[in-house]
């Protein structure tokens, strides 16, 4: 089946809830990209992911906002006797917006909470500590537009 672009808004946020990692990209003071893998929850409409409160992802988002977010899917690898024929079945969703760093503590501790519900799932965890909260550092990508690409059969 060739590539369908996905463009039902619970569709693309059915992705962000299942996908496990996302990546997050910034722009570095001397215009190059920077990508970097993270652990991250779909929580009110937004991407919310844990970091230090310093390094190079916040420096860049100091510099400049703007970022850009992928998560995906794979839902099958098609194997066939000929490379031509064989396949990746994947959904996928790209975020254009804006990043910063979260410093309302009420915030931050509700994006924690969502963040640890989503990988603990029924596992019961108590939220994380006051302490925890004053020394992680919580980013939060204000969606601008989002996409959804799907290879699916």
């Amino acid at each position: 089946m060739p590539k369908q672009w996905i463009t039902d808004r619970s569709e693309i946020e059915a992705i962000l809830n299942e996908a496990v990692v996302g990546s997050f990209a910034t722009v570095c003071p001397d215009g190059s990209p920077y990508v970097v893998t993270v652990n991250y929850v779909y929580h009110q409409g937004r991407i919310c992911f844990h970091c230090a409160l310093t390094g190079k992802k916040l420096d860049n988002i100091a510099h400049d906002p703007r970022a850009c977010f992928e998560a995906h899917v794979i839902d099958s690898i098609v194997l066939a006797a000929k490379a031509d024929d064989s396949s990746v079945r994947y959904r996928s969703v790209i975020v254009n917006g804006h990043a910063k760093l979260v410093t309302d503590p009420k915030a931050k501790m509700d994006a924690l909470t969502a963040l640890t519900a989503k990988y603990t799932k029924d596992h019961n965890s108590e939220p994380p500590s006051d302490k925890c909260v004053d020394v992680t550092g919580v980013v939060e990508i204000e969606i601008g537009e989002m996409a959804g690409k799907q290879n699916v059969d």
